[in-house]
Formats: structure tokens, C-alpha cells, sequence
């Protein structure tokens, strides 16, 4: 069997909508599930941006009734989503609109689906299955680089904010995802970099992943072209409207590919150095993605000498290839420069197990990601 021939499988929102000014249909949306809105949100840049204010007038425009269930933060722990479960469960809406970045609409997501499951985050940390669909809900990013608003699970921190473990379920998966890159215009230079990273390397990771596919690889192969051509100029412009909208598809493409073709070791990693160490997650993946791609190499080596190619930093080799596509972000990938110490790295390797490492091209033991991590030191 050729590549062409190897089983890809699409698990995706029934609505996908993208494009710039698409905001402006979120009310048409809306009615399709009535008139009852929970809207869930971070904060302030939502406010400073114009955002909020748009998206108000929207529902007043459509005299929507809608409760508001503001303040969700970076890392959003179990409180925060169960303030949110019972705001849903004591205003019923038809619909819930989750507006920000992948923060906000894993928890959102989260409260959807618990609000009509019942229980607590940690009951489905430990097992318990969904078993009833979620209250529908729209996803509506303003960062490019999560791809949340695509997938079937939400990352939810602890209360003691000690870890960090996602739950999951395919009735999960948002029924809509509004992709407007307008609404990314206002990222701040250092959320376009981590958000951008994120995407780029959830495009990367699946491209080469044990469960790539024909499907999954089109879209990471065009995701990693657009980061390589763009990340760089939105930061330097962050007004340029075109690459904003080329990052929004990158994380867009991203999304799709880590929820069908699964990610790899250095998202596998990300999740203890960012809970541990308050690192963003896209630095995060950032970090040690280089060594990855060497310990990754010969399993997939005509795949990475493609990486380096659309990285189009100089080098021919991939992990050379990133580490000066970091090094142009101006970023270090020196752990103990983020507070990482010797010592943790038995408990950064036992807090990365399961999950993204699964799907990593090479198997590795704890000892192999030990030694990664030593070498970043």
C-alpha cells in the first residue's frame, strides 16, 4: 500500500466558518439553537479590544437574552469550570458561545458537557465516560494557535494548579468554529509568537505522527508553509491583515490534524513544563522541539528534510532548520533560563507519559526524554 492509500479519518465541528468579517454572522448562528446565550470570556483584552462590544451589540441587535460567565484565565482549573457548569445549568441556554483563546473554549467546551453529564472535572479525569451530547455550542477563537474551537477535548488544570490533564469525548467537539482572523488583529507580539508556535508545531508533530494520513498530512504540509512564511511578519506588523489570516488557517489546519492524526513528544512535554513552570504552551512545545526532530529523524527522515525545506531558514536539516526559526523569534531554549532545574527531570518525564507521547514517530523511553531534557539544560 502507498501513502495515498493510508487510513485518514476527519472528526470535525458540523460547521466549520471561516474568513475575516465573519464575526458579523454570529447572530444568524445563534438562532439556529433559539434565543437563551451563555456567554463565556477571559477578560480585559477582550474588552480592550473591541471585541466585547461587538459581540454584545450582536445579541442586542437579535435581543438574545444572555448571561455572562467572564474572568476564565490562562489555564483554567476546576473551579473555574465548575462556576461555569452551574451558571449553564441555572440559566439554561440553548446555546453556549465560547469567545477567546484556548483557554476559554476548553472551558466552555467543558462546561457544555458536564453542565448535561453532571459531576465534577475530576470524575472524567478518573474514568467516568460521557454518555449525553453537550448543550450546543459555538467556538469563536481570537488567538491563532490552539485550534480548540476543532477538537474533542479541553485541557483543565487542578485546583492546586499541580497538574494540568485534559478530558475528553468526541460529544465534545464543538458544533460550530467561527475562525475570523480579524478578531486576532490585536494580539500582542508575545501571544502571536506562543499562539503561533503552538499551531505551527501541532502541524508539525501530526505531519509526521505514528497515525498520519493522506488527509491530515495536505493540510499540516500547508499549515507548516504559512507559519514558516508568517509567523515572523506578524510579529514585526502586527496589523498585517494577510498574515493574520494565514496564521488563523495554520492554527485552523493545526486543530484538524492534532484531533485526527495525533501530536508527539514535545506537546507530550509541554503540559509539565507549562503547569510547572508557567511556561505559555507553544514556547512551551517550542522548547524542545529540535531535539525531538533529532531523536525523531530516521524514522521519518524524507518527511523532516520537508519540514526544513518549508521552514526556509537555511539549514537542510530539520532540527537545525527550527532551531534558527526559534532563534529568529528571539527565544532561548535553555530550560534552567525558565526555572527548570536538574532535579525536576524525573518528575517533567513522569508527568508527560500517556497522551501526545503515544503518537510520537519513535518509541522512547524515560531515560531517552530524560537525556533530551539534560541536553536543553
Amino acid at each position: 500500500m502507498s501513502i495515498y492509500g493510508l487510513k485518514s479519518v476527519l472528526r470535525i465541528p458540523e460547521r466549520i466558518l471561516f474568513g475575516t468579517g465573519t464575526i458579523g454572522e454570529l447572530g444568524d448562528l445563534i438562532k439556529d439553537y433559539g434565543n437563551k446565550v451563555l456567554l463565556v470570556y477571559g477578560g480585559r483584552s477582550l474588552v480592550e479590544s473591541g471585541i466585547y462590544e461587538r459581540v454584545a451589540d450582536i445579541f442586542k441587535k437579535h435581543s438574545f437574552g444572555f448571561t455572562e460567565n467572564g474572568g476564565i484565565s490562562h489555564d483554567p482549573d476546576e473551579l473555574q469550570v465548575t462556576g461555569a457548569v452551574g451558571l449553564a445549568m441555572k440559566s439554561k441556554p440553548d446555546v453556549i458561545v465560547g469567545i477567546g483563546g484556548g483557554s476559554v473554549i476548553d472551558a466552555a467546551k467543558a462546561a457544555s458537557i458536564i453542565a448535561t453529564n453532571g459531576g465534577e472535572v475530576k470524575d472524567y479525569w478518573e474514568g467516568r465516560a460521557f454518555t449525553k451530547p453537550s448543550i450546543p455550542y459555538i467556538a469563536v477563537p481570537t488567538t491563532s494557535g490552539t485550534g480548540a474551537e476543532i477538537t474533542k477535548n479541553a485541557v483543565i488544570s487542578s485546583r492546586d494548579r499541580t497538574f494540568k490533564k485534559s478530558i475528553r469525548s468526541e460529544l465534545m467537539i464543538p458544533n460550530i468554529a467561527l475562525v475570523d482572523p480579524e478578531l486576532t488583529v490585536n494580539m500582542p507580539a508575545d501571544v502571536t509568537v506562543d499562539t503561533g508556535l503552538d499551531a505551527l508545531i501541532q502541524n508539525l508533530e501530526a505531519f509526521v505522527s505514528k497515525n498520519a494520513g493522506p488527509i491530515t498530512d495536505t493540510l499540516a504540509h500547508r499549515g507548516i508553509e504559512l507559519s514558516a512564511r508568517y509567523l515572523l511578519k506578524a510579529v514585526e506588523k502586527p496589523d498585517n491583515l494577510e498574515a493574520r489570516e494565514a496564521l488563523s488557517l495554520t492554527s485552523l489546519y493545526g486543530g484538524i490534524t492534532l484531533a485526527n492524526a495525533g501530536l508527539g513528544l514535545a506537546h507530550g512535554l509541554a503540559h509539565p513544563l507549562g503547569i510547572r513552570y508557567g511556561i505559555p504552551h507553544g514556547r512551551a512545545c517550542a522548547l524542545t522541539m529540535a531535539k525531538v526532530i533529532e531523536h525523531n529523524y530516521d524514522a521519518r527522515k524524507q518527511k523532516y528534510d520537508e519540514v526544513a525545506r518549508l521552514l526556509n531558514t537555511g539549514p537542510k536539516d530539520a532540527a537545525a532548520a527550527f532551531a534558527e526559526f526559534i532563534n529568529r523569534l528571539g527565544l532561548s531554549t535553555k530550560l534552567g533560563e525558565y526555572g527548570v532545574r536538574r532535579e525536576d527531570i524525573p518528575a517533567i518525564v513522569e508527568y508527560s507519559k500517556g497522551g501526545s507521547r503515544r503518537y510520537n514517530p519513535v518509541d522512547h523511553s524515560d531515560e531517552t526524554v530524560a537525556e533530551i531534557l539534560e541536553d536543553l539544560m
